[in-house]
């Protein structure tokens, strides 16, 4: 599933060509991404509005609009977004497309269909349900040790299903939760409750530094750094430090990779 690194990539690319254009229908081939709304209220809510700006909160996409809408987006396992000339053809699991006046075309694809659009009668984020369950976001500047802290600390579950609970810190994901324990040197199993101030600090540290990391490299990974286990995340797989295999271990029903020699 993309997490906030992905899906904050994803943002910066709709806020790239996606606003200020008129939408001038919406076509939905498979209305079963669709959450709160039909594909005819959708067209019609949408019909002549313009997308003004592209937030993300977590790992969704917030787009209002200016007639007092927000489009809602959550990618799921597999969904993705294209922005198309006119002309271009249509990207394959094709689920909702966003006709603006100028001949473009913005498409969500999903092919599982585990992502969702809804649409909100607001431009006030806490107003939508999905969002105002949402724990703080890591990256912000408020998003400080001593919050962090106080969030993680009593926690009697391990650290990797804490960092994951999109109630208590919003974006982070399977993936990136090996990578901060990883970065960290923590085993992910550990926990919280157990962790020291320092240990915890380290978590901390290596939570913003992580994310950080991988927008900065497009959330691709053939570009993260050499250092990341990300890439080895996978049976026989091997520590980028020490070279030693990396382990797998179910925690809290998610798989999790680490290693027993350079996380403790």
């Amino acid at each position: 599933m993309p997490e906030l690194p992905e899906v904050e990539v994803k943002r910066r690319y709709l806020e790239g060509n996606s606003l200020y254009k008129p939408v001038i229908r919406v076509v939905v081939p498979d209305a079963r991404v669709l959450d709160n709304v039909t594909p005819s209220s959708l067209g019609r809510e949408l019909k002549r509005a313009s997308f003004v700006a592209a937030r993300r909160r977590g790992k969704y996409i917030l787009l209002p609009t200016d007639n007092g809408r927000t489009l809602l987006v959550h990618f799921g396992m597999t969904g993705d977004i294209f922005f198309l000339a006119k002309g271009d053809k249509r990207p394959e699991w094709n689920r909702v497309e966003f006709h603006f006046d100028n001949g473009s075309c913005l498409h969500y694809t999903s092919k599982r269909v585990l992502g969702k659009i809804a649409l909100f009668p607001t431009t006030d984020d806490n107003d939508i349900p999905d969002i105002a369950r949402l724990g703080p976001e890591p990256l912000s500047r408020g998003f400080t040790f001593k919050r962090f802290q106080a969030i993680v600390s009593p926690r009697g579950s391990a650290i990797h299903s804490v960092l994951m609970n999109q109630e208590l810190i919003a974006g982070i994901g399977n993936i990136y939760s090996d990578e901060i324990t990883f970065q960290a040197g923590v085993r992910p199993d550990r926990k919280a409750s157990s962790l020291s101030p320092e240990r915890l600090r380290r978590v901390f540290d290596s939570m913003k530094r992580v994310l950080r990391r991988a927008i900065q490299a497009g959330a691709n990974i053939d570009k993260y750094p050499d250092d990341f286990i990300i890439p080895h995340r996978k049976r026989g797989g091997r520590c980028p430090r020490c070279g030693g295999a990396l382990v797998k271990k179910t925690i809290g029903e998610r798989s999790s990779y680490f290693c027993p020699t350079c996380q403790n």
